[in-house]
């Protein structure tokens, strides 16, 4: 049986699905019968047509990041980007148009359909999109088997891919203007992540925000009716959905009562003009729901001012909020001081403070082995102020042996080393092309390691990877994991 022919404005041809899989407040969504695409058509009245179409257009072209030579792989899979527009009479069949209530002449946006590891079967046999808000701490929590629930490892993973795609889209200008628990699709089994509802984008000096945000997700200032979605008000909800995916809760619910005329408006208040951190340091109006068995500060010190600067200092503050590349670059700190343990779980050891367990029953040793962060000029030797975290497996690449390099949609990810434990003696192996020099503990001449050599990880041990300068020294010494100190 053939399906419904939708024409595009490329001249491709598609045949769609005759019933919706979706239908939202602006858009019913139609698979291919090939479910390599879905085809959301305007439903209803549509006023703005024109400004539609030309978002749509531009969003296409012009501000289409899947488009760059070197990353375009890369962002179309963080984004489901559009690839295509059905617009004008051609689009559809008028008699399936009027029997959808779609608007006349059609308009469409055409997308990827969602990756197989977007989906999950509940706990009531239901099959379901991975959403974030499957995954933040409420009761939608509940119906999700344990294996999706994911790890802190996997969990850091995904806020990494989020805040990376938001970081893009505000690169090129662009405000989601809609980030919330429903417009992010995780996979936290594996670390996966994509942004979704694009066709929406704030596009500078062409289309204004056609909505104000979800709830729960809308900046301060929003609801306060002094500002528009922007990327200020996008950073707030990016804040929001890292925070809830990690420690299973909203920032801002908390006890405070703020009217009680109605519950719609202490929503608006608490939220808006009266919104206060249920975590504030000084400020204790709005104490959490329930006891906390986890404060921000667990997170350490690179997420702990990430969420400060937009929670405590940025709250009515826009232009002090930490933005997407702040959070980035947190989590990328953050994911280094991670050890895992034999039962699965993480430890998370990060400097001058005692080592977090997650879960909390996680047996934690009394030491670590690390490797201190320092950076050689050629005439001093700098401390970084940092350590990477060495456990059985860990894989060197460039952004922990070499200065200057992060993980990002640009990396080289090729391994260039690995740590490896044998009957009790710890290994740091190279499967670097470039010479690494080794500096045994108790000083003396630096030694060579070339490709496939290897170095006893014993404390004092200096590695310096490359001749570039300056250069990573990787310093291994072991860490008190009760205060987070170096064992001298």
């Amino acid at each position: 049986m053939a399906g419904i022919r939708c024409t595009l404005t490329d001249g491709r041809v598609l045949e769609l699905e005759d019933e919706p899989v979706g239908t939202g407040a602006e858009k019913r969504v139609f698979l291919t019968r090939d479910r390599q695409y879905a085809v959301g058509f305007y439903h209803g009245h549509l006023a703005d047509r024109r400004e539609r179409t030309d978002r749509l257009t531009r969003i296409l072209t012009t501000y289409n990041p899947t488009l760059a030579e070197a990353t375009g792989d890369y962002w179309a899979r963080a984004f489901c980007w559009p690839v295509g527009i059905a617009d004008g009479e051609r689009a559809l069949p008028r008699s399936f148009a009027q029997a959808q209530q779609l608007v006349w002449p059609p308009l469409g946006v055409v997308t990827p359909a969602y990756r197989p590891g977007f989906y999950f079967t509940d706990r009531f046999g239901q099959r379901q999109e991975k959403e974030v808000r499957w995954f933040t701490g409420g009761k939608a929590s509940r119906f999700v088997p344990r294996e999706e629930a994911g790890t802190l490892l996997t969990r850091l993973q995904v806020a990494v891919r989020v805040a990376r795609a938001v970081r893009r889209l505000h690169m090129a200008g662009l405000a989601h203007a809609d980030l919330s628990h429903k417009n992010v699709l995780v996979d936290p089994r594996s670390g996966d992540a994509c942004l979704i509802d694009i066709d929406a984008l704030v596009v500078p000096g062409i289309a204004p925000p056609s909505v104000l945000g979800t709830p729960g997700y809308i900046a301060p200032e929003v609801l306060a009716g002094k500002a528009h979605p922007s990327i200020a008000t996008d950073r707030h909800a990016l804040a929001v959905l890292i925070y809830e995916l990690l420690l299973q809760r909203h920032p801002l619910q908390g006890r405070r009562v703020n009217s009680t005329r109605s519950a719609e408006e202490d929503e608006r208040l608490s939220m808006g003009a009266c919104a206060l951190f249920v975590e504030h340091p000084t400020d204790r109006r709005n104490p959490p729901v329930a006891p906390l068995d986890r404060r921000y500060a667990a997170l350490g010190a690179a997420l702990a001012q990430c969420v400060e600067r937009t929670f405590v200092e940025g709250l009515h503050a826009p232009a002090r909020r930490a933005d997407a590349a702040d959070w980035e670059r947190a989590l990328y700190r953050t994911l280094q001081w991670l050890v895992p343990t034999p039962s699965g779980g993480w430890i998370l050891a990060f400097p001058g403070a005692p080592a977090q367990a997650w879960p909390a029953s996680e047996p934690i040793p009394d030491t670590l082995l690390v490797a201190r962060l320092q950076r050689d000029t050629g005439r001093d030797v700098l401390e970084e102020g940092d350590h990477l975290a060495l456990f059985h497996h860990l894989r060197l690449h460039d952004w922990h042996l070499r200065v200057g390099v992060v993980p990002d949609e640009r990396a080289d990810r090729t391994p260039r080393g690995y740590v490896s434990q044998h009957q009790g003696r710890w290994w740091v192996v190279s499967t670097d092309d470039q010479p690494w020099q080794v500096v045994r503990p108790g000083g003396g001449e630096a030694a060579m390691v070339r490709r496939n050599g290897m170095v006893e990880a014993l404390p004092g041990t200096r590695i310096t990877a490359g001749e570039s300068w300056p250069a990573r020294v990787l310093q291994l010494q072991r860490l008190d994991t009760r205060s987070g100190r170096p064992i001298p």
